[in-house]
């Protein structure tokens, strides 16, 4: 069976179940009686193994199949696992984490189970033989003497339908015999057990030997990916052994009218569908346009007499807004699929520094577009690993101080209008601004008699400069120079900002704030030269005509007096990189905008008005060079540039701003 055009399906597919049994090793390490983890252990390792194994991928198989018998002891014991066996197992994740990216740069598997294999084998003991027969049917099975003195056992016929999008019915099979293995044994099938990997059709039968209640197997075999439906005889036979086989061969003869019974009873487990991100690109590509020609039309119409057209242009309008929020929505996924990854580095960080940390996840259902979530997992990182090794305390330094020993680590999302606030909390020792202060002396960051000025404000300042480390030495968790300035400009290229917050002894925040999407933006369309510049509206706290207000020069900068402070402010073509003109340009408006470290006023010539734009990406000769993150193509053809407001600054505008004349 050639299985190639299967792989990025399962690429995607053991990505998914590596990280779904990390994390459930973890919680199964905190509450070793948790069944219910146990269980989805067991289900996760079964349909990795049978995939593996169709795909052809004997080494993951085999190690993973290894991995299930020490998977096995959690239901023998109710104390878990220990700590040595917990460490083997991770070690077992990581290995497969790291074929399967193998098997995705050259389709080879790059693994040798032979050393981890030992060392799962170490872990379990040898089983007597009702432990074997238990293990091999599955729980609750009877024992040795009962099926010796029984000839007659209960046997379900089981009828599974795979939907018509299956790409890998010979995966789904193999998966779905695996799961029902875990209730009984399989006594007949098809297509048969042998000859499942040349199974391509949507039907499987199983004739399985149990005792269990009808709805847990229908709940276990509808659990496999891509199954839509499963009907389960209602007065399943009582035969003997020997006729089963004999049975399930006639049975497979006779027409089944199953079908109409098992689209009405799940086609609820067709409710999501697994799309390739290249294809939602491109929806997205073809959306943006769109909304571009959408405003073309609008604009054309504007100037058109023709009696219904603007009727007509309106219920253009809403719908294509209502397919936009469609397509948005769709690319949407939970902050979710980076959080996972947190339980398991702050096991392994935390016990490598001897602290005690209990990690709290807040709104993990919170979601995001796709491509902000793929890029905020570094940034995120980064912030734990300061947590864990600068913020909080060892257990005793803890206790010294009246705190629990225990140190709490949380990380929450939550909307906030159009964007998204991430935050990074932790009840630890905090910024300590005189440590921070001799570091950055000793960088030569600050001059030594500045030393003492050094505030919490301050030493936050400090923190995001590039390269800047409080570390005493260099390790694998932090110190190497590469921190919150790396994050900074991560959530900058986002579009997104940063902000510290920190009181020393009690703990630091870290707030990181996105916007939804960084495909269609809404901004505020701006002119200055004769040259279109847009502001994220997010960004805009007002807008004002300079002629009412007052402007003073202070130290060779203009300076905008306003009821709430004073504001710098800002040349908009010097800034943005366009100069001033020989005659200088009349600026008539201003724009308050909310940068990185402070407010400032933009002074433009025209305001156009807000817009929905679709964003570009810049060379980065281009965004280098000026205040703007990006571009986008207007109506009219003409291609307005994005301000960055955390980049701006008042020292670019040396030259006055020309004013109206009062």
């Amino acid at each position: 069976m050639d299985t190639s055009e299967y792989l990025p399906m399962f690429l995607a597919e053991s990505r998914e179940h590596l990280q779904e049994l990390n994390l459930a090793v973890v919680r199964i390490e905190e509450t070793p009686d948790d069944r219910a983890t146990v269980d989805e252990i067991f289900r996760i390792a079964h349909s990795l193994k049978g995939m593996s194994a169709t795909m052809g991928f004997a080494a993951i198989a085999a190690l993973t199949h290894e991995m299930e018998n020490v998977f096995e002891l959690l239901r023998q014991r109710t104390d878990g696992l220990s700590r040595d066996a917990i460490d083997v197992l991770f070690e077992c994740l990581d290995a497969l984490e790291a074929s399967v990216g193998a098997i995705e740069l050259d389709g080879v598997e790059q693994l040798d189970p032979s050393r981890l294999v030992q060392r799962l084998q170490g872990l379990v003991r040898e089983r007597t033989p009702e432990q074997e027969l238990e293990r091999i049917g599955g729980v609750d099975l009877p024992s040795v003497e009962d099926i010796a003195t029984d000839e007659a056992r209960r046997v379900v016929h089981l009828v599974a339908e795979l939907g018509e999008e299956t790409l890998m019915p010979a995966v789904r099979a193999f998966m779905l015999f695996a799961a029902l293995a875990e209730h009984g044994e399989i006594v007949g099938s098809i297509p048969t057990q042998e000859g499942v990997e040349q199974f391509a059709g949507r039907r499987v039968e199983v004739w399985l030997a149990s005792e269990h209640e009808d709805e847990v197997l229908r709940t276990a075999a509808a659990e496999v990916s891509d199954v839509v439906g499963v009907v389960v005889d209602a007065e399943p036979a009582i035969v003997a052994a020997a006729e089963v086989v004999t049975a399930a061969a006639t049975d497979a003869l006779r027409p089944h009218d199953g079908g109409a019974a098992s689209a009405a009873h799940a086609r609820r487990g067709a409710a999501t569908v697994r799309v390739d991100a290249e294809r939602l690109d491109q929806l997205m590509h073809f959306m943006g346009e769109l909304v571009i020609h959408r405003t073309v039309v609008e604009t054309l119409a504007a100037d058109a007499d023709v009696p219904g057209l603007p009727q007509a242009i309106q219920d253009l309008a809403r719908s294509s807004q209502a397919l936009q929020a469609m397509v948005m929505q769709v690319r949407m996924i939970p902050v979710e699929a980076v959080f996972l990854r947190f339980p398991r580095l702050v096991r392994d960080l935390s016990s490598k520094l001897g602290k005690e940390v209990e990690l709290r996840l807040v709104g993990q259902d919170t979601e995001l577009d796709r491509t902000v979530v793929d890029a905020l997992g570094d940034p995120l990182v980064h912030l734990v690993r300061n947590s864990l090794d600068h913020g909080l305390e060892a257990p005793e330094e803890r206790e010294a101080k009246g705190k629990p020993s225990t140190g709490v680590l949380e990380i929450s999302a939550r909307h906030a209008g159009g964007n998204v606030i991430i935050s990074v909390r932790d009840d630890g020792r905090g910024i300590d601004p005189a440590r921070v202060a001799r570091k950055a002396v000793e960088r030569g960051l600050i001059a030594p008699e500045a030393e003492p000025t050094v505030d919490v404000a301050r030493a936050i300042e400090l923190l995001f400069e590039p390269g800047f480390s409080t570390a005493e030495t260099t390790s694998d968790i932090s110190g190497r120079g590469v921190g919150m300035d790396a994050v900074q400009a991560s959530i900058r290229d986002l579009g997104g900002e940063v902000v510290m917050a920190s009181t020393p002894g009690e703990g630091s925040h870290t707030e990181i704030r996105l916007p939804l999407t960084l495909a269609i933006m809404a901004a505020l369309l701006v002119e200055t030269q004769g040259l279109p510049f847009a502001i994220p509206l997010d960004r805009v706290e007002r807008t004002l005509r300079l002629e009412d207000h007052t402007v003073r020069s202070v130290a060779g900068a203009r300076m905008l007096v306003l009821g709430d402070g004073v504001l710098p402010l800002i040349d908009a073509g010097e800034t943005l990189g366009r100069g001033c003109g020989e005659d200088g340009e009349l600026h008539a408006h201003a724009v308050i905008v909310r940068g990185r470290e402070r407010r400032l006023a933009l002074a433009v010539a025209t305001l156009v008005g807000q817009r929905e734009l679709v964003t570009r990406p810049l060379p980065s000769e281009v965004s280098d060079s000026a205040a703007v993150s990006g571009g986008a193509v207007l109506s009219n053809g003409e291609i307005a540039l994005i301000v960055d407001c955390d980049a701006l600054t008042a020292t670019r505008a040396e030259r006055p701003v020309p004013l109206p004349v009062l």
